[in-house]
C-alpha cells in the first residue's frame, strides 16, 4: 500500500515538475547532465503493466534534457523506444510501449552513456478479436457507418493509417474506403475486382492489379482522397489470375505471380514489364490466384498456395522452395515450419519484427503465426474448422472464411472475411 501512495505522489510530483519549465520546453528545472559521471539506474515502478503504463525510473545523472534521454523496453526480439514525458535528473517518467510479453529490461540512454537493469518489467499483453464493419448475414454492398455498412466477399484488404483500411470486394467487385475514426465505409471505385493490394511504407499509395484480362494497374492516393488513377496495365501475356501484388524496399517495382506461374513485375513509374520466371515447383498453383508479401528482413518475397497447403519463400531471381507446409497434408497442425501443416493458407502481413501472420480458409478458420525467431508455427487466434463470427478473446474469437490480412504498424491486423461479408481486426497490445 505504502509502494502505491509512493508512485501516485510521484507521478503528480513530476506532473507539477513538468509544468514548471524553463525557455527550453525540452528541459526542467534541476542538475543538468554531468558528462564525466555515470548514468546509473536504482529501481522502476510499477513492477508491471500493459501498454502506455506511466513507469517511474530512479537513479542518477539523467539531466533535465529530456530530449537527450531515451529509454527503451528490451524484451527477446528488439528495443522497444518508449515516450518520455520528463526527466528531473533523478527520476525519468516515462510510457511503456508495445512490446512482448513477459519479463523485459529497461535500458537507459543519456547522450553517449547506456545502463540496463538486471530487474525486469512484467509486461501484460492484451489481445482482442473485434468485427470493424460488415456482418455473415447481410450480403449487400451498402455505404455508411460502421454499423449500418455491408459486404459481398471481400478478399484484399490494405492498411493506410489512422484506423483506416482499403477493402476490395470478390463478389459485386468494388473497393472501399474504411474509416474507423469518420465511423464510415464509402465506395471509392465501383466495378473493379482486386485482391490483395501493395500499400507504401510512408502509407501515401496503395496499388492493386485487376484480377482478371489483362491486369489494369490502379494507383489510390491519400492527397486525392483515394481516389483510383489507372496507370497501366500487366497485359494479356499473363493470362492466369492475379490474385495479389507486392513492393520490394525500392518501392518501383510491383511484383506479382499469376496463376499460370509467371513471377515478374511491373515499374509504376516507367510502366515497363519484366518477366523474372517460370516457378518450377511441384504440383498447381490454385486458379484464382497466388497471395504475395515481401519480408524485409529476407528481402524477398514469401507466397502462399491453397493448392499445395504450403508456404514458399520466393526470391527475386525466381527461386522458390517451401518454407512451411505440406502438400500431403491439408490440416492444421502447429510446431517447428518443417513440422507444421496448413489446410488452406490465404493472405499473409509481417509485423515491424519480421513474424508472418497467416489467415487460413476451408477447414481452418484461424490466423496463424511463424515467429521470426525460431520459426516456431503458432495458431494465434479462431478455432480450427469452427467457420462463425464471434468477438473476443483470440480463443474464444472464430472467424468466417478469413480471406486476406493486413498489418496497421501500431498493433492492428486487419482481416478481410470472404463468408462473413466482414472486415475483422485482431489487435495485439
Amino acid at each position: 500500500m505504502k509502494n502505491c501512495i509512493f508512485y501516485f505522489l510521484m507521478l503528480a510530483l513530476l506532473f507539477l515538475v513538468g509544468s514548471c519549465k524553463d525557455s527550453d520546453d525540452n528541459k526542467s528545472t534541476g542538475a543538468t547532465y554531468d558528462p564525466n559521471q555515470p548514468v546509473t539506474v536504482e529501481s522502476f515502478m510499477p513492477a508491471g503493466g500493459k501498454l502506455r503504463e506511466k513507469v517511474i525510473v530512479k537513479g542518477s545523472n539523467f539531466g533535465t534534457d529530456k530530449s537527450k534521454v531515451k529509454v527503451y523496453f528490451v524484451d527477446g526480439t528488439a528495443e522497444r523506444q518508449s515516450t518520455v514525458i520528463n526527466v528531473d535528473d533523478e527520476t525519468i517518467y516515462c510510457l511503456a510501449p508495445r512490446q512482448l510479453p513477459g519479463g523485459n529490461h529497461i535500458k537507459v540512454v543519456v547522450e553517449d552513456k547506456e545502463v540496463i537493469t538486471d530487474a525486469t518489467f512484467e509486461y501484460e499483453q492484451a489481445q482482442n478479436v473485434s468485427t470493424i464493419a460488415g456482418s455473415q448475414n447481410v450480403r449487400k454492398s451498402e455505404d455508411g457507418t460502421l454499423a449500418e455498412a455491408s459486404f459481398e466477399y471481400t478478399w484484399g484488404i490494405g492498411a493506410v493509417g489512422n484506423n483506416t483500411v482499403l477493402v476490395f470486394q470478390r463478389d459485386n467487385p468494388r473497393v472501399r474506403l474504411v474509416s474507423v475514426d469518420d465511423n464510415k465505409v464509402t465506395t471509392i471505385h465501383p466495378g473493379f475486382k482486386a485482391g490483395k493490394p501493395a500499400v507504401t511504407k510512408d502509407r501515401q499509395k496503395v496499388y492493386a492489379a485487376g484480377w482478371e484480362g489483362g491486369h489494369t494497374i490502379y494507383m489510390y492516393t491519400k492527397g486525392t482522397g483515394w481516389a483510383p488513377t489507372r496507370i497501366g496495365q500487366l497485359g494479356t501475356q499473363y493470362a492466369g489470375r492475379v490474385l495479389s501484388v507486392a513492393l520490394d524496399k525500392s518501392e518501383e517495382w510491383l511484383y506479382f505471380v499469376d496463376a499460370n506461374k509467371k513471377f515478374a513485375r511491373f515499374n509504376v513509374t516507367t510502366q515497363e514489364i519484366e518477366d523474372i520466371a517460370t516457378l518450377e515447383i511441384s504440383g498447381s498453383l490454385h486458379s484464382n490466384g497466388v497471395y504475395l508479401v515481401y519480408h524485409p528482413l529476407y528481402d524477398c518475397f514469401f507466397m502462399s498456395n491453397q493448392l499445395t497447403y504450403s508456404v514458399y519463400r520466393l526470391e527475386k531471381d525466381g527461386t522458390c522452395e517451401v518454407f512451411a507446409g505440406s502438400s500431403t497434408q491439408a490440416r492444421v497442425q502447429d510446431g517447428y515450419r518443417e513440422e507444421a501443416y496448413f489446410a488452406q493458407p490465404n493472405g499473409m502481413a509481417i509485423d515491424e519484427d519480421g513474424n508472418f501472420f497467416i489467415v487460413e480458409g476451408f477447414k481452418a478458420y484461424v490466423l496463424r503465426k511463424i515467429s521470426v525467431e525460431d520459426g516456431y508455427v503458432s495458431t494465434v487466434a479462431g478455432m480450427v474448422d469452427v467457420a462463425s463470427q464471434i468477438d473476443g478473446t483470440p480463443l474464444e474469437a472464430t472467424f468466417n472464411y478469413p480471406y486476406d490480412i493486413c498489418y496497421d504498424g501500431e498493433g492492428g491486423f486487419w482481416i478481410a472475411e470472404g463468408w462473413g461479408q466482414a472486415v475483422r481486426k485482431y489487435a495485439v497490445e
